[in-house]
């Protein structure tokens, strides 16, 4: 079956997704838990007879019930307020970085993350100026040095990397790296040492990946950091989309392991 013909069938439901504003928010107001109209005219600013006539309407299509504790979702009024609030975060984040998106090369984000891209909702871009090129990496750099928990992907080389990757290491915390193989032959002749004391440690590992990889990125235990290239095939080196939270560092830890998977680990040098 076509794409066309699936959305065929399913063009009435999704319709109803976003049809009626106050359908849509009493469906995210309950996500939370039951309420009674009262409680859901005071959050949504909504009278309360306009209010009972939309969950009129759900308890006929069966996504609201009423309980002893209020007005509640059902199952389906549960997994469809799910799906509308990571479909409202997906469309804001779009949205608030649209240059972003737009004029970058993104095919090195797999095609199940990038429907999941609302995850990095909780995100800015740092941007560097002509006074001050380098202060995306500088920014990146005070973090790696802190953290407890690293994970990354690089096919590019950044000042001062390898030495806070170290420095974490050392300080104890848990470090996976995937360099590219040109990257691994750069650092091996520039930062042999590093790399030697690095791969000593029990706390740090070292993956190398095969073919061409267009994005950078590191996952440490505060904050999810993405670069990537543009789409004339050079990095953008003075801009990162920076990402806080849980959720965004499931998804960076998702990445990491889906490059993982196509990497090999290297024992020595």
């Amino acid at each position: 079956m076509s794409a066309s013909e699936r959305y065929d069938l399913a063009e009435e439901s999704l319709k109803t997704f976003t049809r009626s504003k106050v359908r849509t928010k009493v469906l995210l107001s309950l996500k939370d838990g039951a309420k009674s109209t009262s409680d859901l005219e005071k959050e949504m600013g909504i009278r309360n007879t306009t209010i009972l006539h939309a969950i009129k309407e759900m308890t006929e299509t069966n996504l609201v019930t009423r309980t002893d504790r209020g007005y509640d979702l059902t199952n389906l009024g549960r997994m469809q307020a799910c799906m509308l609030t990571e479909m409202i975060d997906f469309v804001l984040v779009l949205e608030d970085h649209s240059s972003f998106w737009l004029t970058h090369d993104i095919s090195a984000i797999p095609e199940f993350l990038q429907t999941r891209i609302g995850m990095l909702n909780n995100s800015e871009i740092l941007e560097g100026d002509p006074a001050d090129i380098l202060k995306t990496q500088e920014f990146f750099i005070s973090e790696l040095k802190k953290a407890t928990m690293i994970r990354g992907l690089s096919p590019i080389i950044i000042p001062g990397y390898a030495e806070a990757v170290a420095t974490a290491a050392i300080n104890g915390g848990e470090v996976d790296l995937i360099l590219t193989k040109p990257i691994i032959e750069i650092v091996v002749n520039d930062h042999r040492e590093i790399l030697e004391e690095l791969l000593k440690l029990d706390n740090a590992r070292l993956y190398s990946i095969d073919g061409e990889v267009t994005a950078a990125f590191t996952v440490t235990d505060s904050l999810f950091s993405l670069g990537l290239f543009r789409m004339d095939g050079v990095y953008d080196v003075g801009k990162d989309l920076n990402c806080l939270g849980e959720a965004a560092i499931e998804w960076g830890n998702d990445l990491f392991y889906y490059y993982l998977c196509k990497s090999d680990k290297i024992q020595s040098i």
